[in-house]
């Protein structure tokens, strides 16, 4: 019998005895008695595998089923093969994991095996390239329960440059250092009983949990993470209770040495925040949590059991952070869905990650009504109530939360920001565990000075969805990928993967079901649209089932064997609608203000451009890219091949930093993007 069924019959053996004694009739020495006497039950080997195949056909039944589509490609789009990175720990091989080179595993600690990593974090580079890092790194060298042993098996999570994804010959290496390097020396954490408290320093600064913006130059910043520890545990003892505390750890990727450096520590321990560039260029860090499972401070205790309430922010020129005044206090989710508006306030849109499996924020109540921060004054606005035009008015927790396309008004002015929520669970933490299809759009509109909000439901999902990943395409639509049917937090292991993509047309207002992933990717997924206009797709993360160790429950549920670390590119229907526009020349950089000229391969491809779109390059961590955005550009006039535009008023309508320069033609099926030109803004 393997280690893992023999701790099975120990739990189960243990949860009869329990449920006895809890009952009044037998103490756990009988039950076990019982255990010990009764004979096995004998069943012919045809009846156990029918048996077998019943139930899994009986539990598929429950899965969620891919919707019938019409049409081809040019309606539904088309999946590529999944590929992944050919090589682990220096050996080729199809595997995800291999046995650990050293006993120790080397720089991982004390690990039995070394993975490929999966793109729990996926960032679109302004030099065609693509940044991603691993999420849960270790679980895969747990034997019995990530909740005892996670704190020493965890390990920092390995990061890789992804290039050649679009066209077809994908090459990935390793930056410098591989994990980022944050916290190399473990700075002390804050234990729940002093001196009770495990000391591993190869897991004290993994990227899981940090949150990450481009930079003005196009470089990365990211903040946060994990230090694992077992807590309380003692060091060499592989026993206690895990616990992921955040960091106050602050790097930059710089895309052109493909290498980490440290920068200013922020004041806070943040796992979970999320980061928002400023017009200005500076940024602003909200929430996150000082440690998930146990949030309690012996020396801060009025920080205890809340996420973390006070707002940093981070400047360039300086590579310091600031805490804003004592007014900007604000208790907001993990992983808050957090956007710029047009007039300089940070929209908070009743959105985020919501689960602390052991200990809720105490000011859970303030996460159900849209607010806005105003950095100049450092003080909040509640506008109103959430989703009041769906099923559960309120928080959305593990739901999208995307920036539509701002658009100019007829004097070309960009006042009104709207933000499309789909999917996710209802109602603050605990939740409501199931996934709901139900689809609005809350539209802020910033005209005078003021904010006025309103509400739209638009058509439902076709599918009920968890963790959907939303990208905004060239032409305005947008596409839902990856996720599952259920919570994955609250119970791993039982949710079924929803594989089918879904496109949005922001002009019906509506869903359609388009065509199907290869792979089932519900937790920890992520997708980046790509200068091609293809969508790059990958991830897939679990959290160990029953937060035990990696199996798969028969039947069809997502997979929960380890990561997958493999990558799907999506072609959009716009790639079958015949030739595309070709983009010859466009500026590099484009001040705010300024007109620009972009010069077409033909004069009849510019006589033919419809739209004209800055999309901001993705960086994507748990659903969450707060400055995700597209902004249309009006067109000012045509002549021969050149297209005149009028440019981006202010930072606040496109923060500086990196944008994909699309232009649109128009076709009888729909409209048909170039391959974009990379522009730096601001």
């Amino acid at each position: 019998m393997s280690k893992f069924r023999t701790l099975a019959a120990v739990a189960a053996a243990s949860s009869v005895g329990a449920a006895a004694g809890s009952a009044g009739s037998a103490s756990a020495s009988d039950a076990d008695r019982i255990l010990a006497t009764r004979p096995p039950v004998q069943l012919h080997p045809l009846a156990t595998a029918t048996r077998s195949v019943l139930a899994d056909n009986v539990i598929k039944l429950l899965a969620p089923q891919s919707r019938p589509t019409t049409g081809g490609p040019s309606t539904n789009g088309e999946f590529g093969l999944p590929f992944a990175e050919p090589t682990v720990n220096g050996q080729t091989t199809a595997a995800k994991c291999v046995k650990a080179a050293t006993p120790n595993g080397g720089a991982k600690g004390p690990v039995a095996q070394v993975c490929k990593p999966a793109a729990g974090t996926l960032v679109n580079l302004p030099n065609g390239k693509v940044l991603f890092w691993d999420a849960l790194e270790g679980t895969e060298n747990n034997t019995f329960s990530i909740v005892a042993e996670g704190g020493a098996t965890f390990t920092n999570d390995s990061a890789r440059l992804l290039s050649g994804a679009e066209s077809g010959k994908p090459v990935w290496t390793e930056p410098k250092p591989f994990d980022g390097g944050a916290n190399p020396d473990g700075n002390p954490g804050r234990p729940l009983i002093p001196g009770l408290q495990t000391t591993e320093k190869y897991n004290d600064g993994a990227l899981f949990g940090s949150h990450q913006a481009f930079l003005p130059d196009g470089r990365l910043l990211v903040q946060g993470g994990t230090d694992y520890s077992l807590d309380p545990g003692i060091d060499g003892i592989p026993f206690g209770a895990v616990e992921l505390t955040g960091l106050k750890a602050t790097r930059i990727y710089d895309p052109k040495t493909n290498a980490f450096t440290q920068t200013g520590d922020s004041a806070y321990r943040r796992w979970y925040p999320t980061l928002v560039e400023t017009g200005d260029g500076k940024y602003i860090n909200f929430s996150g949590v000082g440690k998930l499972l146990k949030p309690v401070y012996l020396d801060e205790p009025q920080d205890s059991l809340t996420n973390v309430k006070q707002v940093e922010q981070f400047d360039p020129a300086t590579e310091k952070w600031k805490t804003f005044p004592k007014t900007a206090d604000f208790d907001l989710p993990l992983y808050p869905r957090m956007h710029l508006l047009p007039n300089g306030r940070m929209f908070y849109n009743a959105a985020g990650q919501a689960f602390n499996p052991f200990g809720q924020s105490v000011g859970e109540t303030n996460w159900n009504e849209v607010a806005t921060f105003d950095p100049k004054t450092a003080t909040w606005k509640k506008l109103a109530l959430a989703n009041t035009k769906t099923l559960a008015p309120g928080f959305r927790g593990s739901t999208s939360s995307t920036l539509l396309p701002l658009k100019p008004d007829a004097d070309g002015s960009y006042t009104k920001a709207s933000f499309l929520t789909a999917g996710g669970v209802l109602l603050p933490s605990p939740g409501s565990y199931f996934a709901t299809d139900q689809s609005s759009i809350t539209t802020v509109d910033t005209a005078g000075g003021g904010e006025r909000v309103t509400q739209q439901k638009t058509g439902s999902l076709n599918q009920v969805r968890w963790f959907g990943q939303n990208i905004v395409l060239p032409t305005g639509e947008v596409v839902v990928f990856s996720g599952g049917d259920k919570d994955e937090v609250v119970g791993p292991g039982t949710e079924f993967p929803v594989q089918q993509a879904e496109l949005f047309d922001p002009v019906r207002k509506t869903w359609k079901p388009i065509a199907t992933a290869h792979n089932p990717r519900t937790y920890h997924n992520s997708a980046v649209l790509l200068p091609s206009g293809e969508v790059l797709v990958g991830g897939h993360a679990t959290i160990s089932t029953a937060y035990l160790n990696n199996t798969t429950l028969p039947g069809g549920f997502a997979p929960h064997d380890g990561r997958d670390p493999s990558f799907e590119v999506f072609k959009p229907p716009y790639l079958f609608r015949g030739a595309r526009p070709v983009i010859s020349k466009a500026p590099a950089k484009v001040g705010y203000g300024k007109s620009m000229v972009v010069t077409m391969k033909t004069a009849k491809q510019a006589a033919t451009v419809d739209t004209v779109s800055l999309v901001r390059n993705s960086a994507i961590t748990h659903i969450v890219d707060a400055d995700q955005r597209s902004v249309q550009l009006r067109v000012i006039s045509h002549k021969g091949r050149r297209v005149k535009l009028a440019g981006v008023p202010s930072g606040n309508v496109a923060p500086p930093g990196p944008y994909m320069l699309f232009v649109n033609r128009t076709s009888s099926q729909g409209p048909v993007p170039s391959v974009a030109k990379q522009v730096m803004v601001g």
